[in-house]
């Protein structure tokens, strides 16, 4: 180096970077060597302006383009280096929200996995304590228990269709249930009043949704939509069995849509639920 002068392979070593990027640098004007020889057109740097590419090289980390970086050096105005930065916290506030809304969901699909993978096997009763939830329901286009899994599956997709286009996001197809009214499960007319979806608190803000309440539930499993009303006969009786009386709406809640073998292929796994008091047989 003499009286501070480098070369372009110089310039490069000193800073950890590489002669393409000296050169793309060059060409758009955001580093531009004290001197080139017109001989052979090598570059001479000024040892200072490694202070002006460690500049470069911060900004580019906190995401501004080449472009921007040009624009705010041609301005050299606090004013509007200011303006930029300060729309750059606007960006990164909404990639922020992003980044954690999608780590979210990916939280929420490792626990499902989880647990799809513990399931008890299909025919399984269990008193289960299902969590409060927000949900998102309409009245039953059809009676649902009487056709089968492919009806459902229909108005649902339509339904979270529907959601998406007003911006709904996050929901999931194992996230989805069918509602029958007390009165009916009690009478064992098993019909459909409603077809829902369960929602996260952010998308059921958007929505005004409803909120289900806690509960301890009489649940069955099931693999099978058809088996619905042989199994809603047997949770009645289980009820009995247990002493506890139904206290709500049942729900036939959708678990799973996918085959556990071959992740192409779909496969339904439910659970019915219906709220309970324990200790209460409905018959005394």
């Amino acid at each position: 180096m003499k009286n501070n002068r480098l070369s372009i392979g110089q310039m490069a070593e000193l800073n950890h970077t590489t002669l393409a990027t000296l050169r793309l640098y060059d060409e758009n004007g955001l580093l531009k060597p004290v001197n080139v020889a017109p001989t052979n057109g090598y570059r001479i740097y000024d040892v200072l302006q490694s202070t002006a590419f460690h500049i470069v090289q911060h900004n580019k980390e906190l995401s501004l383009s080449l472009k921007e970086i040009k624009e705010v050096l041609d301005r050299s105005d606090f004013d509007f280096l200011s303006t930029v930065y300060q729309q750059k916290l606007v960006d990164l506030d909404r990639e922020l929200k992003e980044i954690l809304w999608k780590k979210a969901e990916i939280e929420k699909v490792l626990l499902w996995i989880d647990y799809f993978r513990h399931l008890p096997p299909a025919g399984t009763f269990t008193m289960e304590y299902i969590p409060k939830s927000y949900v998102y329901a309409e009245p039953a286009a059809r009676d649902y228990f009487q056709e089968d899994f492919g009806s459902v599956v229909y108005d649902l997709s339509h339904m979270e269709g529907a959601l998406r286009q007003k911006g709904v996001r996050g929901i999931n197809p194992y996230d989805a249930f069918l509602a029958m009214k007390l009165d009916d499960f009690e009478a064992g007319h098993y019909r459909t009043a409603q077809l829902g979806v369960n929602l996260s608190r952010e998308a059921a803000a958007q929505l005004h949704a409803e909120v289900w309440p806690s509960s301890m539930s009489a649940c069955v499993y099931l693999d099978d939509f058809t088996q619905a009303a042989d199994y809603l006969d047997q949770l009645r009786a289980y009820c009995e069995k247990q002493h506890c009386t139904p206290t709500g709406d049942v729900t036939c809640q959708i678990i799973g849509v996918i085959d556990k073998k071959d992740f192409r292929k779909t496969s339904e796994i439910l659970r019915l639920q219906v709220p309970v008091k324990v200790g209460e047989n409905p018959h005394h």
